[in-house]
């Protein structure tokens, strides 16, 4: 039997991106409607099989929707929008199990036979990034509102070292920042109906003279996010290219196709952030907004702190000779000690084979080294209260306790050191404020935890356990996907 790679040869491009595109849409349509315990974005298709030489059965194969990306990317590189083969439904088991064998190739197993334990969960931590992303996207309206608030809705926090986020959607779109958000939900709309958004019928693009949800508007943004063949075929981050362009141009008709729903949605949640990050990298601007963003996530800190605490509880911590954390935080049963990081783990760190180099790189810089600050500021204190350590991250990930499991020689010998994210955060202080009873529970977990050799404690884990997640900061008046949806709905009706 013919290999992946051999047998994709013979299809069309186009046609097997946009019939696995379509793929995506049903997964991420189903997803919404499943069950706690139902398998998450993942889609199984028969395939006859003959076992031991001479048994015929029908087996089941499984794609996941972090698979199809892949997939797109490997028919890129292999194949063209002219092989003769057109891809369809009662294929699909046959391609998916080939790919299967094709993803086995290359998923760096080499790496794991001769892993030790923490480089294990290291190897696991960039699986799980990728995984955990697609199968619970209730991140991505979290996400969408914290940049939306960082970067243009809170007043609390200075944006003179950045250029306006409105500057930037003006001379890229023609359009306001909000004008540029509706637009893309619209187009996330778009796209949840077809992987080809700009075959829609006209009446989908005509809402009135004075509307902003135009197809010339939709045509900037697409083109914007989009990639030829080419592109792919020579990117240095190959699939994940994906990511930060999810519609490719495809050969024969140029036509803009979706490579998958899912990247649509994690565009949209992270696109403000990404707009303004690659703005500054492609005119040459340096570090600037990475270095500005580092102390607006300081100044974002300090807007929760207010929110949720009186002002005797916390401080921001003077700067000095001596290294020390960022943050001092005292609660009636522990300090707490925070470390802000906003750096974010690589892309090629975030997929089915990881590059370990680059889950090396984040951990070096935004929890190695942080970790002298933060027991420098332990020995500082002097009270008789138990001290916790946090390494407060700006990346969403809710994979903590792997990442936790990676380091033991921090976060196994140093039991009441952890691992938090800024959406952590939100929920502990939305606790504190809301519901006393459960923080005080939260807290003495943390406490007395006691990490061991196998297993280490996440504060999401410990969250989870004391039924004090959820989303309790971005609601009423900081919900800005909802105003975004209103604005577009209130676009659909001029």
């Amino acid at each position: 039997m013919k290999d992946f790679v051999s047998f994709i040869k013979n299809y069309a491009t186009r046609d097997f991106i946009y019939f696995f595109s379509e793929i995506s849409i049903e997964l991420y349509k189903k997803q919404q409607n499943k069950s706690e315990g139902e398998l998450r974005c993942s889609i199984t298709f028969p395939l006859n099989a003959i076992l031991h030489g001479f048994i015929h059965r029908q087996v089941q194969v499984m794609l996941s929707a972090w698979d199809i990306q892949d997939m797109a990317y490997v028919s890129i590189v292999n194949a063209n929008d002219y092989r003769k083969e057109i891809m369809e439904r009662e294929k699909a088991g046959t391609v998916v199990n080939l790919y299967r064998g094709y993803e086995n190739e290359h998923s760096n197993s080499e790496y794991i036979k001769d892993a030790k334990l923490p480089d294990i969960f290291k190897f696991m931590m960039g699986m799980t990034y990728e995984q955990f992303k697609y199968q619970n996207l209730a991140w991505t309206y979290q996400s969408f509102s914290r940049n939306y608030h960082i970067l243009l809705g809170s007043s609390k926090i200075s944006r003179d070292e950045i250029v306006d986020i409105n500057e930037i959607t003006e001379e890229l779109f023609g359009m306001s920042a909000d004008e540029f958000l509706t637009n893309v939900l619209y187009l996330l709309w778009l796209c949840s109906e077809r992987p080809d958004p700009l075959g829609a019928e006209d009446d989908l693009y005509n809402h009135g003279a004075n509307s902003i949800l135009t197809k010339e508007n939709l045509e900037k943004i697409i083109y914007y996010y989009s990639v030829t063949y080419d592109d792919v075929r020579k990117s240095p981050i190959q699939k994940q290219l994906f990511y930060s362009k999810p519609f490719v141009i495809t050969q024969k008709n140029k036509e803009p196709i979706m490579v998958s729903m899912y990247l649509v949605q994690m565009l949209f949640a992270d696109g403000l952030y990404w707009l303004i990050r690659d703005y500054y990298y492609k005119n040459g601007k340096g570090t600037g907004f990475i270095n500005a963003f580092g102390t607006m996530f300081e100044e974002y800190f300090m807007e929760l702190a207010e929110n949720y605490m009186s002002e005797d509880v916390w401080c921001k911590i003077p700067e000095q000779d001596k290294k020390s954390a960022d943050f001092f935080v005292e609660f009636e049963d522990a300090v707490f000690l925070f470390e802000l990081k906003s750096g974010l783990l690589g892309i090629k760190a975030k997929q089915q084979a990881p590059d370990v180099q680059q889950i090396d790189t984040f951990y070096k810089r935004n929890i190695l080294e942080a970790h002298e600050q933060l027991k420098m500021s332990e020995k500082e204190y002097s009270g008789q209260k138990p001290v916790i350590k946090i390494f407060l991250l700006y990346e969403s990930m809710t994979n903590t306790q792997i990442v936790m499991s990676s380091i033991p020689e921090i976060f196994v010998d140093d039991n009441r050191c952890y691992i938090m994210t800024i959406e952590d955060l939100e929920m502990m202080l939305a606790t504190y404020k809301n519901d006393k009873e459960k923080f005080v529970k939260v807290v003495k977990t943390l406490v007395d935890n006691q990490n061991s050799n196998a297993q280490v404690t996440s504060v999401l884990h410990v969250l989870n356990d004391c039924d004090a997640v959820g989303d309790m900061h971005f609601i009423e008046d900081r919900d800005y996907f909802m105003k975004i949806a209103k604005r577009m709905e209130q676009e659909l009706e001029v």
